[in-house]
């Protein structure tokens, strides 16, 4: 799909043009999906308290606007996709949020999560398919910090960092 033209004539070289046909169908079905968050009050945000990230999708259509099917020939009936959005403590091998989601042409979803105790933490926040190899996105890491306040502060793409005791 993102391949230079010299490569990819390389690949399909071979195929006849009912099969570069099929090949073409499928590549125009894989999904193409921007990823964008907030977090809601993230100044105000302390140990205990909610943190709600509002995330928004958006993604590529057909030329009518629809969504096509999942291209999975030995499916036994037609494949909806299905999509995940996950908010994720790596270093903690942990998870805090998670939420299944129908996509159409765009959604604006709310994950909820506590809010740990004053320290470092570097969330991320996946958006993985349930239908699509290679598809999963890692847009966006949701940190954590101690401020003097001890309050808890949210800052997008900071560098990971271990909990502060």
């Amino acid at each position: 799909m993102d391949l230079e033209d010299a490569e990819r004539n390389e690949l399909l070289a071979g195929l006849s043009s009912s099969q570069l046909a099929d090949v073409a169908r499928v590549c125009n079905r894989y999904p193409n999906i921007d990823v964008s968050y907030e977090v809601e009050d993230e100044d105000e945000v302390a140990s205990g308290d909610t943190v709600s990230v509002l995330v928004s999708l958006l993604r590529e259509g057909d030329e009518e606007g629809r969504v096509p099917k999942v291209h999975a020939p030995r499916f036994p009936k037609d494949k909806e996709e299905g999509w995940w959005l996950v908010v994720g403590d790596v270093a903690a091998n942990s998870l805090l949020c998670i939420k299944r989601i129908s996509l159409q042409l765009k959604a604006k979803v709310k994950l909820d999560f506590t809010a740990p105790e004053p320290g470092e933490y570097a969330y991320k926040l996946y958006l993985m398919s349930d239908s699509y190899l290679g598809c999963d996105q890692v847009r966006a890491r949701v940190g954590v910090r101690r401020t003097l306040s001890r309050t808890l502060t949210l800052t997008p793409n900071p560098e990971p960092r271990t909990p502060n005791p």
